[in-house]
């Protein structure tokens, strides 16, 4: 039984919480697991690997390639066997082998019974035995290195560092602005469950509007039109609920997505906006973050510059390319064969050492087309930069104005919610006078409420300017200067 117990306490021990466990995440903590489970991110961090696997590969020309080739053949029948050659076909300088032994025979050099048995021999033919064998086994290495490209090979490493470096920047940028909607969808979230209790308020107060119509419908107080007006107002607030739990289920799911986790629920998250961030940034002045996001040091332009830099390079190894200008290379190629036989094993080795030149004289013109789109390219690459600075220029401009809009309008929505705070207030004055009525009264608070939801929703739109603006100038939102008397230190 304690044996069981242990066991039981090791198994608690180990098993993992899931977020619905009563696990907390703070932005931080949602940053974190955004870096590690983004879709976005995990897919530039693979880009990133794999720039750097080209860059790697443009370093390894630099190296000689060593290729190895080995075979084995069997061969059933050999295609030489033996060969019968006619000694009346062979010959000693001008002379022919019969006539060589005629004359050593003539010449008396030879005992007289053996001049006789030479010459039967040379009367037949001759067959000399070629075979090859039947298995024969062959390899050879080869060993090519570049020795001069007229620049080609080192633009390529510069080209493919250039894009490595390119791609680090681009996984740096998307993460900037994944932290921006991030803050974004964190401040709508936290606003949307601002707005459920309000209308569960209105929702409420329009069931009591509702009945007390109905009342003094029945006893001839009212018509029935102010009983469809009151019934009117609590299907406007079902439709708004409606409407806010589809927004809500929506940014729920988006922040899902954002930092990876699937069961990550409202009640997970620990955050709270800064509502005094809007300040602190519309304290800079338009101008001000115009010129922090036009800055040629972000991220984006960046990017751009860069790209206008790797098609510079493309351009140079296009002009390495040109007619006329040949490639130098060594070649080095040692090979080996031979044939197993009965008689053992006979083989032949051979080396070959090549210095080459190899230029294109004429394709059609192609190499002084690729220069051209390449000079295009670079054309097209500083008028992309152009368009990006005035692009985020306008960007800024519109996130400014929208900004300073919002804050208009919840200057102007929390002034309208104090004067109808007031008038309902005053109503109620009335009622305990017996001035008003129950309805009147009511009235005038669904109205205080429906000021509150104006406000909340204005404060949706505002941080979503402001988080845009943060991206756009790459501002850190936990490092804001401090703001007095309107303007920032």
């Amino acid at each position: 039984m304690k044996k069981l117990l242990i066991l039981l306490l090791v198994i608690v021990s180990i098993a993992p919480l899931s977020a619905s466990e009563g696990e907390k995440y703070t932005l931080p903590d949602l940053i974190k697991a955004m870096e590690a489970g983004n879709a976005d991110l995990l897919k530039a961090g693979e880009n990133i690997a794999k720039a750097a696997l080209d860059t790697k590969d443009a370093k390894g020309a630099y190296t000689p390639t060593i290729d190895l080739l080995v075979s084995g053949t069997y061969m059933a029948n050999p295609s030489l066997g033996n060969v019968t050659i006619n000694p009346d076909e062979i010959k000693i300088g001008d002379n022919n082998l019969s006539d060589m032994v005629g004359l050593i025979g003539d010449s008396g050099l030879l005992p007289p019974e053996y001049s006789g048995v030479i010459e039967g021999l040379l009367d037949d033919p001759i067959t000399v035995p070629m075979n090859m064998g039947n298995n024969r086994i062959q390899g050879q290495i080869t060993l090519t290195q570049p020795i001069f490209t007229w620049g080609k090979l080192s633009n390529a490493v510069k080209l493919f560092e250039k894009v490595e470096s390119l791609r680090s920047m681009e996984r740096s940028d998307k993460e900037n602005q994944l932290i921006a909607e991030l803050r974004s969808r964190l401040d709508a979230l936290y606003y949307i469950n601002e707005i459920f209790p309000l209308l569960d308020e209105i929702e409420k107060k329009a069931d009591n509007l509702i009945s007390i119509a109905e009342s003094a419908e029945e006893a001839g107080v009212m018509l029935s039109e102010d009983v469809l007006d009151a019934q009117i107002q609590k299907q406007q607030a079902s439709i708004s609920r409606k409407e806010l739990e589809i927004q809500y289920d929506s940014v729920l799911e988006a922040l899902r997505t954002l930092v990876g986790i699937d069961d990550l629920e409202a009640e997970d998250i620990i955050y709270t906006p800064d509502e005094s961030l809007a300040d602190k940034v519309l304290s800079y002045g338009k101008d001000s973050l115009s010129q922090m996001a036009t800055d040629p040091s972000r991220l984006p332009l960046l990017m751009l510059s860069g790209m206008e830099d790797v098609q510079k390079y493309t351009k140079k190894i296009a002009k390495g390319g040109i007619y006329g200008k040949p490639d130098l290379a060594l070649q080095v190629a040692a090979s080996y064969g031979g044939t197993i036989k009965s008689s053992g094993w006979d083989d032949n080795w051979g080396l070959n050492i090549t210095l080459a030149l190899s230029t294109t004289l004429w394709d059609g013109g192609k190499k002084m087309n690729d220069i051209k789109r390449a000079e295009s390219d670079i054309i097209s690459a500083s008028i992309d930069y152009e368009n990006a600075v005035r692009t985020i220029a306008e960007s800024v401009n519109t996130a400014y104005n929208q900004a300073e809009l919002s804050k208009e309008k919840l200057s102007f929505a929390e002034m309208k919610r104090d004067a109808d705070s007031l008038k309902a207030e005053r109503e109620k004055t009335s009622l305990s006078l017996g001035s008003s009525s129950q309805s009147d009264v009511l009235q005038k608070e669904m109205q205080v409420l429906q000021d509150e939801i104006e406000i909340v929703s204005e404060k949706i739109t505002l941080s979503q300017s402001v988080n845009t603006l943060l991206y756009l100038t790459a501002m850190d939102a936990s490092r804001m200067p401090v703001i007095t008397d309107g303007m920032a230190e």
